[in-house]
């Protein structure tokens, strides 16, 4: 963004025109994109219509962010807080892996559940994906990666698949937060208090269930440990014990 660059507002007629800051410009072109997204849609979001809405002209917008794409960039950069939520707020507050679990789905949920620009940029994802929309969703799960590698290694020894169970659960919540407004769903009302406190103990539920086979996969390992010790093969543990193979196999090569 360049020095010194002023925007000029293009008021009603008979007023005076006013300078205004980088700081002012930005946040009355984000205001202007917000609205048209909620009131609109994205098929509206053209830089004629942002210009228009916020009385920047277009000279000003390019001069500011070289293109109309990266104002946009800056905007969705600044609501999909995905990316923040996982590698900044949860991670960093979360003691074991159980709150981390616990943490990121509850979180999800409320702030998705609040965020309507949020809610509109994954409609355009699945109503209208184009270029930029599938640059910022793989940007997302990129930012997602490595959380869900170090999850997937915890949850090995019960043979759950962390990664197919995020995403069941994840576009579940997606899906309830679209469509709260339109009926209950499954007897749930979600758009209410009751029901989102019930979605809220359901993930504790979830927590409770996954955690306490997890304390019976450990008891597992170390009988898994003592048979490998005496010699007998990882398969023909893997079936004594019920657990997964591939597990037994790394274990195998540990010890």
């Amino acid at each position: 963004m360049k020095e010194g660059t002023c925007g000029i507002t293009s008021s009603p007629k008979g007023q005076k025109r006013s300078k205004r800051s980088k700081a002012e410009i930005e946040r009355d072109l984000v205001a202007a994109i917000t609205d048209i997204v909620v009131q609109r849609g994205f098929t509206q979001l053209a830089i004629n219509n942002v210009s228009e809405q916020a009385h920047v002209t277009k000279r000003v917008i390019y001069e500011n962010y070289g293109t109309f794409e990266n104002l946009l960039r800056v905007y969705f950069v600044k609501h999909d807080f995905w990316t923040d939520l996982v590698l900044s707020k949860i991670a960093g507050e979360c003691s074991d892996a159980k709150d981390f679990f616990v943490a990121v789905l509850k979180e999800f949920y409320r702030t998705f559940d609040e965020n309507p620009i949020f809610q509109c940029i994954v409609r355009w994802e699945i109503a209208a994906p184009n270029d930029f929309v599938r640059k910022g969703a793989k940007n997302r799960e990129s930012s997602c990666r490595e959380m869900l590698e170090k999850n997937k290694d915890f949850f090995q020894p019960l043979g759950v698949d962390i990664e197919a169970l995020y995403a069941v659960l994840i576009s579940g919540i997606y899906y309830l937060v679209l469509r709260k407004d339109v009926s209950t769903f499954c007897n749930i009302d979600f758009s209410t208090k009751a029901g989102k406190e019930r979605m809220s103990c359901l993930i504790d539920k979830l927590a409770e269930f996954l955690f306490a086979g997890l304390e019976v996969a450990e008891g597992k390992k170390r009988s898994a440990i003592r048979l490998l010790s005496r010699g007998i093969p990882p398969r023909e543990v893997a079936e004594i014990l019920e657990m997964d193979e591939g597990f037994m196999n790394a274990l195998a090569q540990e010890h």
